[in-house]
């Protein structure tokens, strides 16, 4: 395998690494503090981990997202704010009741603000995406994160299309030549 293969995978391997430890430690830990750490690191190793791709122009957009989300992050003691409004529009004013202001949310990246409180809230959790009978609280810097994603999707689409393309008129020259160096026919 080339060293421009390895570097891609070792890539790839590490922005996985990434997404799994925020994940896990987010779902799983009993307190705030490992997620306060957790996850403005992970956020902050995400260039490192996809600066193989950087010829992409779904990686700047992803990168453009990241910063937004490392920023709003950072500001807010390492979580992410999220307005009670934005909670209870999410989860019904019943569920809303159940956490604190300015406590972290057990299970999210999530610090529950007032509204007219936190740093940077406009970049923050505050966009509701409904999926079938439930959803999710996504961010400006996630919406431009999945943008980047979309954009890299299309980009590996084309590029696959080109070398496909490419593969095929290679066989054709190939066919269209006569063997060269074969046996010849005596009169």
């Amino acid at each position: 395998m080339s060293i421009a293969r390895n570097t891609i995978a070792l890539s790839a391997t590490l922005a996985l690494c990434l997404v799994m430890v925020q994940f896990g430690v987010v779902r799983l830990s009993p307190w705030a503090a490992p997620v306060r750490v957790a996850v403005p690191v992970t956020i902050a190793l995400a260039p490192v981990a996809l600066w193989a791709y950087r010829g992409r122009l779904g990686v700047w957009v992803i990168f453009v997202g990241l910063a937004a989300n490392l920023c709003v992050i950072v500001a807010n003691g390492g979580l992410m704010p999220m307005e009670r409004s934005t909670l209870v529009s999410a989860l019904g004013a019943e569920h809303a009741d159940a956490y604190v202001t300015g406590a972290w949310i057990s299970g999210s990246k999530d610090v529950l603000v007032e509204r007219g409180e936190g740093q940077l809230v406009a970049l923050g959790d505050s966009i509701i995406v409904r999926v079938g009978g439930g959803g999710f609280v996504a961010s400006p810097g996630d919406i431009v994160i999945w943008s980047g994603l979309l954009i890299l999707a299309a980009e590996a689409s084309i590029a696959w299309q080109h070398a496909s393309r490419k593969a095929r008129r290679i066989e054709r020259v190939a066919e269209a030549r006569p063997a060269e160096g074969g046996a010849t026919t005596q009169p």
